[in-house]
């Protein structure tokens, strides 16, 4: 069997975080490593354990998801 792949989604909205976070778990061979509302709030969590794939809002308020990918 091989690793899950490791998912990080920064959405701004709660429940479409808390849908699309319940979503990705559910699949077999992902695993939510984190879940936040905004940019400000991942970076420091993504930079100490990188995912394997980083879902961004691009419209986030503050540092966009165009931004923070950076």
């Amino acid at each position: 069997m091989s690793p899950a792949i490791r998912v990080a989604l920064v959405e701004d909205q709660r429940r479409t975080r808390e849908g699309l976070a319940a979503e990705i778990a559910s699949g077999a061979d992902l695993q939510v490593v984190g879940a936040f509302g905004s940019m400000e709030e991942a970076l420091p969590a993504l930079e100490r354990d990188p995912p394997d794939v980083l879902l961004a809002d691009i419209g986030l308020p503050g540092i966009s998801g165009i931004e923070g990918v950076r």
